[in-house]
């Protein structure tokens, strides 16, 4: 015989009496999920509305009349209209509907609870979309552990590439540091070579323009005494008359308004004439000679080609051998040997600086693009630093839409017409706590007489990095889908749905 200890035999025991019990187990009123079972209880002689309002006898709960303003003496039919009904969806997954949507003659849950009237027969297909739900969960189950095996590898490489960002800051800042104080040096040798270049040639065009200048005064000189014919030191309005290359009309004589123009006092004396006149008389004066010697050579050369016409001999210039060279009095003489020298070394001193200066200049933009890439967001993991500038194209109608992770986002014409720019990345826009489900674009190309543009990205798990749905929702707004491992979380640790047994 074998022996029971007394502690099995009173466990055995209040099993049994337990399960003898259960059938006497009060059934739940329709519509009424099994966590809330205990509120309808008959624990007292009354139901007591969930917000407290009032109390009702428990025949009046689903006697298809509203008595608690929540609604909650009728979670098994539509008379309150702020009720919910729960189907039980045995097999499948339970939901809440509205209980205004129970017995108006459409199926709402997969097991026809809420079409209990029998106006319209509602077959359970629960099991049938329970197994299709749970075969698509299996799958995507599935690529969530090849997307989360792909994404721990780019997390591996992610944080691989910020260290090694992070090195190179070292060795960067190091060679800035020399490279500045090379940078100062330079600077000195340049401001000095500059200084010395900037004050020989100052020295030589303040030269240059005193010779001229007293140049011009002697030529003033000789033209206002070639002007004054009668010697009195003074200019008068009748002497310029007397110039006929102030006739400007080409009258034959000069009137008093044309002599006005280059006098307008009663008379002008060498200080005046060479202040105020004297540029104005000599363009003019130079002019009509031009014109005079085109003139002679116009008819010379008419001459020639009569001669020419009766067979003569015509002499060439070049024969002479002659070139002749007219100066530039206008023009500043080269130079001096000093001042070239000069010249030359504020020229080395700059070109040295500016190489140094250059180099210094690359090294900050190396040492900010590896801090910022370092400091950068990627994900809690670093997954997604490998996709940094990485570009993904989807084509939609007449569209390419392209897509450069942390970069901006585009939309190209298929017929290549134009580019335009939908959005520069700005953040990780998903809600707390799921922050890097979503990414945004923002500041892009204006529309006409409307906003900027701007992209959403939403972001999904996927065994591969691609994008693959791109849409415009609203004017000028933009909404890609983005599939990668990066999003991929460990399958093993999310919540599973709960399937009602």
């Amino acid at each position: 015989m074998i022996a029971v200890s007394p502690f099995l035999f009173f466990v055995v025991v209040r099993v049994f009496a337990t399960t003898q019990r259960e059938p006497d187990i009060e059934p739940l009123p329709r519509g009424v999920p099994y966590n809330k079972g205990p509120l309808y209880r008959k624990s007292s002689s009354e139901f007591v509305c969930f917000d407290g309002s009032r109390s009702i006898s428990y025949d009046h709960v689903n006697d298809d009349y509203c008595d608690c303003p929540d609604g909650s003496d009728e979670p098994g039919t539509s008379a309150c209209p702020n009720g919910k009904f729960h189907c039980a969806n045995k097999g499948h997954t339970p939901v809440d509907i509205p209980s205004s949507r129970v017995n108006d003659r459409i199926c709402d849950c997969c097991d026809g609870s809420d079409e209990y009237n029998g106006s319209v027969e509602c077959p359970n297909i629960c099991d049938e979309l329970g197994h299709s739900a749970r075969e698509e969960k299996r799958k995507q189950k599935e690529i969530e552990r090849k997307g989360y095996a792909a994404r721990k590898v780019l997390a591996a490489e992610g944080q691989k590439l910020r260290e090694a960002k992070l090195q190179e800051v070292v060795p960067l800042k190091e060679e800035k540091a020399q490279l500045t104080l090379k940078k100062e040096e330079l600077l000195q040798i340049k401001n000095a070579a500059v200084e010395k270049e900037t004050a020989l040639k100052d020295k030589h065009r303040e030269a240059w323009l005193e010779k001229s200048k007293l140049k011009k005064m002697e030529e003033s000189k000789v033209l206002f005494q070639q002007i004054d014919l009668d010697g009195s030191q003074r200019i008068t309005l009748d002497e310029i008359k007397k110039l006929e290359y102030l006739d400007n009309n080409s009258d034959g004589t000069v009137s008093e308004d044309e002599a006005k123009t280059y006098l307008n006092v009663d008379s002008a004396d060498s200080d005046h004439f060479f202040n105020e006149m004297y540029e104005k008389i000599k363009r003019q004066k130079d002019e009509h000679e031009k014109h005079r010697k085109q003139q002679e050579e116009k008819d010379a050369h008419d001459d020639l080609i009569a001669d020419e016409d009766r067979g003569e001999e015509i002499p060439s210039d070049e024969e002479d051998g002659v070139t002749a060279v007219v100066p530039d009095e206008d023009t500043m003489p080269p130079y001096d040997e000093e001042t070239l020298k000069a010249i030359e070394e504020a020229d080395v001193g700059r070109k040295n600086y500016d190489e140094v200066d250059a180099k210094v200049t690359t090294l900050d933009s190396q040492i900010r693009e590896a801090e910022s890439f370092a400091e950068q967001d990627f994900g809690t993991d670093h997954a997604w630093a490998t996709l940094k500038g990485k570009c993904f194209e989807h084509t939609e109608k007449q569209y390419i839409y392209k897509l450069c992770l942390f970069e901006r986002a585009m939309q190209i014409e298929k017929n290549g017409r134009g580019e335009t720019d939908i959005g520069n990345w700005k953040e990780w826009s998903g809600e707390l706590p799921r922050k890097y489900s979503k990414q945004s674009y923002r500041d892009g190309q204006a529309c006409w007489n409307g906003p900027q543009r701007s992209t959403e990205v939403i972001i999904q798990c996927g065994e591969d990095s691609e994008l693959i749905e791109a849409s415009e929702p609203a004017k000028c707004e933009y909404r890609f889908v983005f599939r990668t491992p990066a999003a991929c979380n460990d399958p093993d640790l999310e919540e599973p749905t709960h399937v009602e047994l």
